[in-house]
């Protein structure tokens, strides 16, 4: 081998174990701050999860989102889980995309609007939240035709934008 493509070569191995190594510590703060939710410290959780929502985790995102929603550990602030929940559907967080649509059905922190709830429970359930389909069928219950008709296009286009789940 030449030195250039052992010096590549030893650059990508250092590069994909600093990676693998981030995403480990990843997982245990997740799980850490998993652990404290479910505890009910929510201090703990709010202290682990926080850093890793500021760096695009969306499940960060979505637990700070609920914590918000909910006040637990953290003043009730529906503008701010909505903030929280869009950074996470954006991603492909199914939670996320559920607790957005929720907030859309019952218009609590963002404008009131059945479309936006049908869309976005639509692409949470697309991305295994089984859940979502309650929030998809209510939604769709308060549609007319223009509106199924806007619907559907708001699903192709946060489709086109934020993918779909493969099976």
């Amino acid at each position: 081998m030449t030195r250039p493509l052992v010096s590549v070569l030893l650059a990508l191995v250092f590069v994909s174990r600093a990676w693998f190594a981030m995403a480990a510590t990843t997982e245990a703060e997740f799980g850490r701050g998993l652990s404290a939710f479910n505890a009910g410290d929510f201090k703990t959780a709010y202290e682990a999860w926080s850093p890793l929502a500021d760096a695009n985790e969306p499940r960060a995102e979505a637990g700070i989102g609920f914590m918000y929603h909910r006040g637990l550990g953290l003043p009730t602030d529906n503008e701010l889980a909505a903030k929280w929940f869009f950074r996470a559907a954006e991603q492909g967080q199914a939670e996320g995309q559920l607790m957005l649509g929720l907030l859309y059905f019952y218009g609590t922190g963002v404008p009131q609007s059945y479309i936006h709830s049908y869309a976005w429970c639509e692409l949470a359930q697309d991305f295994g939240q089984s859940d979502a389909q309650l929030c998809r069928d209510s939604a769709i219950s308060y549609l007319s035709e223009a509106d199924m008709r806007e619907g559907y296009q708001m699903i192709a286009d946060l489709r086109a934008k934020y993918g779909r789940r493969r099976n």
